[in-house]
């Protein structure tokens, strides 16, 4: 009979911080664009936006262009607190890569 240890390759065993709800939809939500700028963001959020408004004519979307760049974690507490400000109830983070 053989055992076999198995261990999470992500690195953490214990969550210690979950993720808000899902939104049932996003109908009259402030979704926020955020931008790692790893896959040319300035070419697919356009689309992403124009989907959006198109599917949620009532959101209010604001754009990757109005946040700080996260590009590293010392820039997680800009990116936060611009978010916050902007009243955030959904963001699309990234968008390729």
């Amino acid at each position: 009979m053989t055992t076999l240890e198995v261990y999470d390759p992500t690195g953490s065993i214990e969550v210690t911080r979950v993720h808000a709800p899902r939104l049932e939809d996003l109908h009259g939500k402030t979704i926020c664009e955020l931008s790692d700028n790893r896959y040319e963001a300035d070419r697919t959020f356009p689309l992403i936006t124009s989907l959006l408004r198109e599917q949620f004519p009532d959101a209010n979307i604001i754009e990757h262009t109005e946040f700080p760049e996260l590009s590293s974690s010392a820039d997680v507490p800009n990116l936060e607190d611009a978010v916050k400000a902007q009243g955030c109830q959904a963001a699309i983070i990234g968008n390729a890569g």
